[in-house]
């Protein structure tokens, strides 16, 4: 079976989360093909180019020319007089200009001038004020960097607006990044199965609208999605028809075995019933299986960072995830449901398999950085 694990955003930029490394170092051992997507850095890449900005010109002229169309019908209110007075200033030479710093700012963060502060505040504006040009391109989203301000003018935590946010052409940037960055590699790699990693609540929006879009294009393909926000939200994810009408499975809590199991069933075209942490539709129908496993972190290999893009993470070395620990000893503050995301309590690896890993990792990719 060949597998694409995306990483969607919002995230921070700076290094590789570990849940698709985590994932691919036990699907390749077993046969699988495995194919890994950091899609977030990799749309801040994108975001930072000329080719890009190229495209948000085009979009901020035709907002422009229907703002002058509607101005000639009746006078604008006071927001679409502001926002004609900012889409006026973006002019070509404006464009071109940051286009030229954008990439600039991107070397200075990858690089040794990062440790200049004053280049480094340079780039770190130039970043910022490219994310607002951006986001003019989109209006009303605002689209940051640092990406959790991000406001794309739907609540990631109402059903109903995530399912409304998915064909907006207007606001949903994510529709473009599924164009630019997804829809290529679903049409070069042909997977059998994709899955998704979902770290936080506002990649929810940017997930589903991967997803349906996906399922528009390559309707046969198997979606999976998982992670620490899917397994807190799973008993209101049951109900959510709408919004399972574009996967057509869930892994909760710790999902290497379990999604290799997974894997291996669709594989082999057998039944989905009695497989642990699953819940997945068979037609119109949603199944929570009742089987629950957790991983045995002695067992476990090293996480698999081969294929991730690990040169245009926005940092000047190298840094890698690495997770010794599992769950939460204590798991009594009231503040911190990190431990709703585990089936099981707190576990450790020995000290000398840490130390063996961090030796092993350190030496493949070249870095000293954990």
């Amino acid at each position: 079976m060949k597998v694409l694990l995306l990483f969607p955003p919002d995230w921070l930029p700076s290094e590789p989360y570990l849940s698709l490394p985590a994932l691919t170092s036990v699907l390749r051992p077993a046969g699988h093909e495995v194919v890994q997507k950091d899609i977030n850095v990799e749309m801040y890449d994108m975001f930072f180019s000329r080719s890009f900005l190229e495209h948000v010109s085009g979009r901020i002229a035709h907002e422009l020319r229907h703002l002058q169309r509607v101005e000639k019908e009746r006078a604008l209110d006071e927001e679409e007089k502001a926002l004609k007075e900012q889409l006026l200033q973006c002019t070509p030479e404006r464009f071109d200009q940051s286009s030229r710093n954008a990439e600039e700012a991107k070397n200075i963060l990858r690089g040794e001038d990062f440790y200049d502060i004053d280049k480094l505040e340079w780039a770190t504006n130039v970043l910022h004020q490219t994310m607002a040009l951006i986001s003019l391109g989109y209006y009303p989203a605002q689209i940051c960097f640092p990406p959790i301000e991000t406001d794309l003018a739907y609540k990631p935590f109402m059903s109903s607006e995530v399912i409304e946010a998915l064909d907006d052409d207007q606001i949903n940037i994510y529709r473009e990044v599924y164009r630019q960055l997804i829809s290529p590699i679903m049409q070069q790699e042909k997977p059998g199965m994709v899955g998704i990693s979902i770290v936080q609540q506002k990649q929810l929006i940017p997930t589903f609208t991967f997803c349906k879009m996906i399922k528009e294009e390559f309707p046969d393909v198997h979606i999976t999605i998982g992670g620490n926000i899917v397994t807190r939200i799973r008993e209101e994810l049951k109900k959510q028809e709408n919004l399972f009408a574009h996967i057509d499975s869930v892994i909760l809590y710790e999902g290497e075995n379990a999604y290799l199991q997974l894997v291996d069933a669709v594989e082999q075209a057998k039944s989905l019933a009695g497989l642990p942490n699953l819940i997945y539709r068979d037609g119109s129908d949603i199944h929570a299986n009742k089987d629950v496993c957790s991983e045995e972190l002695s067992k476990l290999p090293p996480p698999d960072f081969e294929g991730l893009p690990l040169e245009k993470y926005f940092v000047p070395k190298l840094i890698l995830p690495f997770l010794a620990t599992r769950g939460c000893y204590w798991g009594r503050c009231t503040f911190c449901d990190h431990f709703q995301g585990y089936v099981e309590g707190f576990r450790t690896m020995q000290v000398d398999q840490i130390i063996e890993e961090i030796q092993f990792l350190k030496e493949k990719y070249n870095t000293r950085y954990f």
